[in-house]
């Protein structure tokens, strides 16, 4: 059919062609994505194959008068901004070009129509869509139709990272991040098409529409249809040479539509003459739904197709420009940007470009508010705050802090409409008191937590806290708490006390720790984004050097999989793994040197279990649970004067108990002799002891067991 159709046209082309865009475009992966939602759900097949069924009849129905209506079908939009506060923090304006340059290419109006040659300038299709900016949110509460969700994940993108989707028959939610994760990086954007997401699992909405940063409100020819090419998947439409992410390969594809004719696409190029599937007949190079760097028009059968999938239930599409729903959503009525009837208070937030530094160490804090112009702002700091030239109004206001610790800081914003506030504790300010390396670190007592700051840096349910009752032949370890997280590329760190290492020897110059890491989801074994990775500075947070990076794979999960729930690592050795890395020589040199683990989620993942951090080589943390010393506690810790140990054994047993410093060295013998079954407590005195860490070990000859001990 489409070859007969176009053999009149073949020859209208315009013998003047257009210069080729230097500018090399990302495809979208909407036909093989969907087409993978069809494979891993089957019943979705039936969405998809009554949609074709009603495609086909609505075709033939509607082809003579190419589905005129008397006004647009119009979408509600809601952008997610999912960013670190980077440029991929798209300012409001930049959205409200790229609305503008959408709605152009919706409505048959953008400018580059005049260039289209004569073979096609007749078929030029107005798909008669108008997208709005939503001006309430599901709560029915107002907004500019604009989200910003602060997060790690911004460098992660795919399905597993459409953070807060809003009821997809309600509106058309589009995703912006910064990149690509590692398997659609191929993409600078994908959609699904309606019948592939007619169901969602486990209340997960994938429908809609992902992009980059850079493929928003730009003006080069092959970004700047960006978003109106994957509006077209959403209604349903394919690339001209058919549901594959490869132009250019050959002419067996089809995209359903009867006036493009049978193209096997191009890729950057804009070869206006070209007539490579069924010569003379000329292909529709300028077709938005193709890759080449001049795609500028729909056709009036690519109108008719998208009308039949906004006029079909599946996926929501027919309820989403119903009236209820345009009332509902605000859109009813046609809207400036910025809306000057706008309602909407500003939702406040802030992001700091440090999250440990030290004391007078410049922080700049950003104000990443949302959902409205904000007109005044006003920063609330602690009191040991140094504010520099720096006001309490100012946009990216610069301070500083005198004081250790985690800092809370509040940001008010307001506008006509209201105002809001935001309250985060952010930043921490390290100790000024270095730890002497070789260093131990075996998260034994309650203060370890404290010792080893966890950095949450979305706020979330995922973050490192101690755990006690598991850990490598010992009772506790650091746990960061995957199995929780619903989120691919999520970061979460625990940060150690500044280390002393100038009386490391340079041969023992290395990091090492244990780890236990599962993962729920054997079918990800292989391609999951989790990773492990270990750091160190020099000049306190400013910049990190990686000592150590592992990700996805057998090679990460050492434990393998666990599906029946949360994931418990055992005490013995065959739950964990042993890492070392170098740590550069000239890091003995220096005072204040900081370490950090980072884990990063995937979806897949299970809980990740650390423990036995070990600097420098340090000798006290070579041990291993007792087979008869089951735990200890001291009490009160840390202590002044006396200290009680109290130890629990499952059977008697000959035993010695010491008091280490943290690079092994002993400093006194507690108690030697016999331990009964069953508990006993130990009183020993501190007086002539330095204040300082140390470890408490009892030892039977073959294990020990150890914990922390401070004296004051």
């Amino acid at each position: 059919m489409k070859h007969l159709y176009f053999l009149a046209l073949a020859f209208l082309v315009s013998a003047t062609g257009m210069a080729q865009s230097e500018s090399h475009p990302i495809g979208c992966l909407a036909g093989e994505l969907s087409q993978r939602q069809l494979d891993l759900h089957p019943e979705r097949l039936v969405s998809q194959r009554l949609l074709d069924s009603f495609t086909h009849a609505f075709v033939r129905a509607h082809r003579a008068d190419m589905a005129q209506r008397t006004g647009p079908y119009v979408i509600p939009v809601v952008f997610h901004i999912i960013h670190d506060a980077g440029v991929e923090d798209l300012s409001d304006s930049v959205i409200f070009l790229e609305m503008q340059h959408w709605n152009e290419y919706a409505s048959a109006s953008n400018p580059e129509l005049v260039n289209v040659v004569p073979a096609f300038d007749t078929l030029i299709g107005n798909l008669q869509v108008e997208f709005r900016l939503a001006q309430r949110d599901p709560y029915g509460q107002c907004t500019n139709g604009i989200e910003r969700i602060y997060s790690q994940t911004t460098y992660d993108g795919d399905d597993n990272n459409k953070q807060h989707p809003w009821p997809r028959d309600k509106y058309l939610n589009i995703w912006v991040i910064k990149n690509m994760s590692k398997a659609n990086n191929s993409a600078l954007a994908y959609a699904y098409y309606p019948g592939s997401v007619s169901t969602y699992v486990n209340n997960d909405i994938i429908d809609g529409i992902i992009v980059m940063a850079e493929g928003v409100g730009r003006s080069t020819a092959y970004e700047r249809p960006t978003i109106a090419h994957e509006s077209g998947h959403w209604m349903n439409l394919a690339h001209t040479w058919g549901n594959t992410n490869d132009p250019g390969v050959d002419c067996t594809g089809d995209d359903g539509v009867d006036d493009t004719p049978q193209t096997a696409g191009d890729f950057g190029t804009c070869p206006l003459n070209e007539a490579h599937c069924h010569a003379p007949i000329i292909e529709n190079v300028q077709n938005i739904m193709n890759y080449s760097s001049c795609h500028y028009m729909f056709t009036k059968g690519q109108v008719v197709r998208a009308h039949a999938a906004l006029n079909n239930a599946v996926s929501g599409r027919s309820n989403i420009w119903s009236p209820a729903n345009l009332i509902a959503t605000g859109t009813d009525q046609p809207l400036t940007y910025p809306n000057p009837q706008s309602c909407a208070v500003p939702v406040a937030d802030f992001a700091v470009n440090m999250r440990y530094v030290c004391a007078s160490q410049s922080v700049k804090f950003r104000d990443v508010s949302w959902n409205a112009e904000v007109q005044s702002r006003m920063w609330t700091f602690p009191a040991d705050v140094d504010m520099g030239t720096s006001t309490a109004a100012d946009v990216a206001p610069v301070v500083s802090f005198t004081l250790s610790g985690w800092k809370e800081v509040t940001l008010t914003v307001t506008n006509n409409n209201g105002s809001s506030q935001k309250v985060k504790s952010m930043v921490y300010v390290a100790d000024v008191t270095s730890v002497p390396a070789p260093y131990f670190e075996g998260f034994e007592d309650n203060t370890a937590s404290e010792r080893w700051v966890s950095v949450n840096y979305d706020n979330n349910n995922t973050y490192w806290r101690r755990t006690a009752n598991t850990g490598h032949h010992s009772g506790a370890c650091q746990m960061l708490n995957l199995y929780d997280g619903r989120l691919d590329g999520d970061i979460d760190e625990i940060v150690s006390p500044p280390i002393d290492m100038t009386n490391v020897d340079i041969n023992q110059m290395t990091l090492s720790f244990d780890y236990s890491f599962a993962t729920f989801d054997n079918n990800h074994l292989t391609d999951s984004i989790a990773a492990i990775s270990a750091y160190i500075s020099r000049d306190c947070g400013l910049t990190w050097n990686r000592l150590y990076f592992n990700e996805g794979g057998y090679n990460l999960y050492n434990a393998g999989t666990y599906s029946s729930g949360p994931y418990t690592a055992g005490q013995a050795d065959e739950y964990w793994k042993t890492v070392t890395a170098t740590i550069p020589a000239v890091y003995n040199q220096y005072t204040g040197v900081l370490f950090k683990i980072a884990g990063r989620s995937a979806r897949s993942a299970n809980h990740l279990y650390v423990d036995n951090i070990n600097i420098g080589q340090s000798t006290a943390g070579i041990s291993s649970i007792s087979s008869a010393v089951s735990d200890i506690s001291i009490q009160p810790n840390p202590a002044q004067g006396q200290a009680t140990i109290a130890i629990m054994s499952s059977k008697a047993n000959e035993a010695t108990i010491d008091l280490v410093d943290m690079t092994g060295r002993s400093i006194k013998t507690i108690y030697a002799g016999q331990l009964p079954a069953g508990e006993r407590a130990i009183t020993f005195d501190t007086e002539g002891i330095s204040s300082g860490i140390y470890l408490v070990r009892v030892s039977d000859g073959k294990a020990s067991v150890q914990r922390r001990f401070v004296k004051m």
